[in-house]
């Protein structure tokens, strides 16, 4: 049986950066061979941080969410008992 890892979810630092590298993309101006950006840069970068650390954040309580949840269900020690009888 051969299973392939999960790739391990990307950082915030990592996240940040394809955020910005987005977000520069879009920002991006082009008027009569000239470059330029609508945006200050170092605003994008800082709302990229903004983003991730969210994105984080919801994640995580997401995750958490899907996890296991006690029904209230109460293991007695006669149900234990019960399994190892044969």
């Amino acid at each position: 049986m051969s299973t392939t890892p999960t790739p391990p979810a990307p950082s915030a630092q990592t996240l940040s950066e394809l955020i910005y590298v987005e977000l520069l993309g879009r920002a991006f101006l082009r008027t009569e061979n000239a470059a330029s950006f609508k945006p200050d840069p170092a605003q994008l970068a800082k709302l990229s941080l903004q983003l991730a650390e969210v994105f984080n954040q919801v994640e995580k309580r997401m995750l958490a969410e899907l996890g296991p949840k006690n029904v209230g269900y109460e293991v007695k020690a006669d149900d234990i008992g019960s399994w190892l009888k044969k």
